[in-house]
C-alpha cells in the first residue's frame, strides 16, 4: 500500500507547488548568513519520473547541465574540472581546487577500491537474489562531516533506496537540504535517470520517485524568480524520450568527454551506432560547447 499526501505528474508541477507553500507559510531561517524561506519535513512523489525536465520559460533551466552532471555522476568522478566546464559555482565546493570531496555522488556509488564492488554492482546483485529486499540503500552522507562548520562541501542527499514491488522500481531518495532552485530539479533529474538505468538492468518498469527532504529551501536571491515562475503556470511540454540500449553507456560516456575536451562534428556523433536516445543527449552537449566558444570569441 502507498500513502502518498503530495503526487505530481512533472517536475514543473512539484516546483510549483513547492515554490506557492515556500511564499505562503515558508519560515524565514537565516544560516551561513544567507536568508531563506523554509520548509521542513517535506515529501512528495514524482508519479512519471520520466517527467523529469523543468520547461517553466521563467526558470531558464539548463538541461545540458543536467545532462553533464548526470554523465560526471555516472562516470564516477570526483573531478572538479569536468563539473566545474558545466557549472563554475562547482568550485566554491572544492576544497583542494582539484576535486569534490562529498557531493560526488557517483563517485561513491560507482567506484570501486581494492578490488571491492562497487555499491552500484552490490545493490544490483541484492535485488537480482532478493527481489523484494528492503536493503537496496545507497549511502552518501557521510556523518563526520556534518560536525565540520567550515566545511565547504556537505552531502544534501543521505540515502537512496530503491524497492521492486508489482514488477516496477521506485526510488525513495532521503535529503537533509533541497534548495528549490539550484538543487531540485538536478537532483531529480539525476536520480530518476539513475532509477530509469536501474529499472533496465533489473528488466523491470519504471515505478514511481519519492522525494523526502529534512529543509527545503529558496535563497533571498532568488525570490524573485520564484515569483516570476508561480505566475507562469501555463507553458508547453515535449514527450519525453524512454531510456534504451543501456549498453552503450560507455560510449555515451566516451563521447561526452570528447565534447568537453575536443573537436568532434555533429555529423559524426549523428553517425554513432547507437540508439537515437543517447544520440540526443550527445547532441545537447555539443550544442552547449558550441554555444560556449561562440560567447567567448565574442567577448
Amino acid at each position: 500500500m502507498q500513502l502518498n499526501k503530495y503526487s505530481f505528474d512533472s517536475i514543473d508541477d512539484i516546483q510549483l507547488f513547492i515554490l506557492e507553500k515556500l511564499f505562503s507559510k515558508g519560515e524565514i531561517v537565516t544560516t551561513r548568513e544567507l536568508k531563506t524561506l523554509e520548509l521542513c519535513n517535506i515529501n512528495f512523489c514524482l508519479e512519471f519520473p520520466r517527467n523529469r525536465n523543468t520547461y517553466n520559460p521563467k526558470r531558464k533551466w539548463n538541461y545540458p547541465l543536467a545532462i553533464g552532471e548526470f554523465a560526471w555522476h555516472l562516470s564516477g568522478s570526483n573531478n572538479l574540472d569536468f563539473i566545474a566546464y558545466y557549472a563554475r559555482q562547482w568550485k566554491k565546493y572544492s576544497n583542494d581546487g582539484e576535486f569534490i570531496s562529498q557531493s560526488c555522488y557517483g563517485h561513491k556509488i560507482f567506484k570501486k577500491t581494492n578490488s571491492v564492488e562497487s555499491q552500484w554492482d552490490r545493490l544490483i546483485k541484492l535485488l537480482k537474489y532478493d527481489r523484494y529486499s528492503r536493503r537496496a540503500v545507497l549511502n552518501l552522507y557521510e556523518s563526520d562531516q556534518n560536525i565540520d562548520y567550515f566545511a565547504k562541501d556537505i552531502a544534501c542527499v543521505n540515502t537512496v533506496q530503491f524497492l521492486i514491488r508489482n514488477n516496477k522500481l521506485d526510488i525513495i531518495v532521503n535529503m537533509r537540504s533541497n534548495d528549490i532552485i539550484w538543487g531540485l530539479p538536478y537532483d531529480i533529474y539525476l536520480f530518476t535517470m539513475l532509477q530509469e538505468r536501474l529499472s533496465l538492468e533489473l528488466g523491470v518498469e519504471l515505478g514511481k520517485y519519492y522525494h523526502n527532504v529534512g529543509s527545503i529551501h529558496i535563497y533571498e536571491r532568488h525570490f524573485s524568480l520564484g515569483k516570476d515562475m508561480l505566475n507562469e503556470k501555463m507553458f508547453s511540454r515535449a514527450e519525453e524520450l524512454v531510456m534504451d540500449d543501456i549498453d552503450s553507456l560507455p560510449v555515451f560516456l566516451n563521447y561526452e568527454k570528447i565534447i568537453r575536451t575536443s573537436n568532434i562534428s555533429l555529423e559524426d556523433i549523428q553517425s554513432l551506432l547507437i540508439s537515437q536516445y543517447w544520440k540526443s543527449l550527445l547532441t545537447q552537449l555539443w550544442n552547449y560547447k558550441n554555444t560556449k566558444l561562440k560567447s567567448q570569441n565574442t567577448e
